[in-house]
């Protein structure tokens, strides 16, 4: 029987590896992602998942963080492996890791949470109407501070599957009804930070209705565009576009755009009629 100080002990000392979380929530995590942990020897990124190396490096952490100037109270919150933060929409982890030659040190990653009960956390959707023109949002979106055309996307709920997840997005951002949905490709929107790839697909237009947007969503108006008219928006990096009788110079560089587009073309699927 372990005595109460030692109970205390360890419980601590796992807090302090794995932040305000318990050790099997993060565990839990990283076994539901089912993704490698990687191998140093081979010049990959390898996550530590053998507590008492991870202990080690987190202590490392810190103390090249103290070096680098860093409080203590920082370079402890800093270093601190495991979940940093966690809301209803996002996971912050951060692991342990062993960088290639073995050089240990820690590193964050971000997760949708929706992906650990899916495949895919959401899904994205080129529509082309039957004249072979693109249809996009001008949708204003908080974290850039400004009016974007993009294409449709969003969340994938607990019973569709990635196809219907696609239709309903289109069906309620646009208004626009697919007779079809093409696959064009899993794509990573960065790589550096999320975890997470979403799918992307084409869907063929046969209709179009009102559309219904979320209560959240700053869809100001919905807007078709000819593949060449696109080509050079985004080229430029924006078109201008009338929004309440002022014409601005709207961002073009939606990245699920510019992959769908790209894979359209290399299939010959999309062609101005």
């Amino acid at each position: 029987m372990y005595s109460m100080k030692k109970i205390i002990f360890i419980l601590f000392y796992l807090r302090g590896i794995y932040g305000d979380q318990s050790t099997d929530n993060y565990v839990s995590y990283i076994e539901q992602l089912g993704q490698p942990n990687g191998d140093y020897h081979n010049g990959e990124i390898e996550v530590v998942t053998n507590v008492t190396e991870a202990y080690q490096i987190q202590k490392t952490q810190e103390y090249r963080l103290l070096q680098k100037g860093f409080s203590e109270v920082d370079a402890v919150e800093f270093s601190r492996i495991g979940i940093v933060h966690e809301d209803q929409y996002w996971i912050w982890l951060r692991d342990a890791v062993y960088f290639p030659n073995k050089i240990s040190g820690t590193y964050d990653r971000l997760l949708w949470k929706s992906a650990l009960k899916s495949t895919y956390p959401g899904v994205a959707v080129l529509p082309v109407l039957p004249s072979g023109s693109v249809v996009l949002n001008l949708n204003y979106r908080h974290a850039t501070r400004s009016w974007e055309l993009e294409l449709p996307r969003g969340g994938i709920q607990s019973d569709e599957t990635p196809e219907e997840a696609a239709s309903r997005e289109i069906r309620e951002e646009t208004g626009c009804i697919a007779s079809c949905i093409t696959f064009l490709g899993n794509m990573a929107p960065d790589t550096g930070v999320l975890s997470s790839v979403i799918p992307v697909f084409m869907a063929t237009i046969v209709a179009q209705e009102k559309s219904n947007p979320e209560y959240s969503e700053a869809i100001a108006d919905v807007m078709s565009f000819t593949k060449d008219e696109l080509k050079e928006g985004l080229m430029q990096g924006f078109l201008e576009i009338s929004i309440q009788g002022a014409t601005h110079q709207v961002p073009l560089r939606d990245s699920f755009l510019t992959f769908a587009l790209f894979q359209a073309e290399c299939r010959n699927l999309l062609y101005d009629r």
